[in-house]
């Protein structure tokens, strides 16, 4: 039986194998896109307005989802490695730093699709079709370098088969699908995404219009003015 390199991790594997044990590759398959469940897509026409609106508060806590973000996992600059959370607004999602900086503004008619998923899902993924189709709905856009070695990645972690909050988006500059992937929890991964869905529901049946938000640093000079009142207050 001949040996042959497998085209993506490099190790000797046997010809005939259907895929690479180290790393998932495909490598005696023949794909068909109709019998795979995948959709092509094309950028869309979105709306003028692109705003937002207010940030959502619940007592729950499931219009925020705290997460890991990690640059050998993305391909998106704009966020930095580390801890960050996703903001649901009324009218699309806010990702910050752990700080509640901004980093990046998706409209509602932006996201193509929200998923929970896991490592193992997405490392056993058809590297054939990344950046051309939707994969089980999740699309996985130009990650297909990174997805190849994955396997590699979090080998000596803890915990092996990660979660993560998949956001499919359309970028406006490049006009192409991306994907954010954001370890966390399943549960609450899952919670998150059903409490974005239900806030959508609303825009449509109340007709719901995206508010101007009071920017960030406009409510700490208002709370820094309370309490400096307070501060006078009780001194004198």
């Amino acid at each position: 039986m001949a040996l042959i390199n497998c085209s993506e991790c490099g190790i000797k594997i046997s010809e005939k194998a259907i895929s690479c044990p180290n790393c998932g590759n495909p490598i005696n398959q023949t794909v068909e896109i109709k019998n795979q469940n995948e959709e092509l897509l094309n950028f869309p026409k979105l709306p003028t307005n692109l705003e937002i609106g207010k940030q959502l508060f619940n007592f729950g806590g499931n219009a925020a989802f705290d997460g890991l973000y990690d640059p050998r996992e993305n391909l998106i600059t704009e966020i930095p490695s580390g801890k960050v959370k996703v903001l649901i607004h009324t009218h699309g999602l806010q990702v910050t730093n752990g700080f509640y900086f901004e980093c990046l503004k998706i409209h509602n008619s932006q996201i193509i699709n929200l998923k929970q998923t896991s490592k193992e899902e997405l490392v056993k993924t058809n590297k054939s079709v990344i950046g051309r189709a939707v994969v089980g709905g999740l699309i996985l856009g130009p990650l297909g370098a990174v997805i190849g070695g994955m396997s590699g990645i979090g080998n000596k972690e803890k915990f092996k088969n990660k979660h993560y909050f998949a956001i499919n988006y359309w970028d406006i500059e490049t006009k192409a699908a991306q994907t954010i992937l954001l370890s966390g929890d399943k549960t609450l991964i899952q919670v998150f995404i059903k409490q974005y869905e239900k806030e959508k529901a609303i825009n449509e049946t109340e007709n719901r219009k995206p508010e101007k938000e009071t920017p960030i640093w406009g409510i700490i000079a208002i709370l820094v003015i309370i309490v400096s009142i307070l501060v006078i207050i009780f001194s004198s």
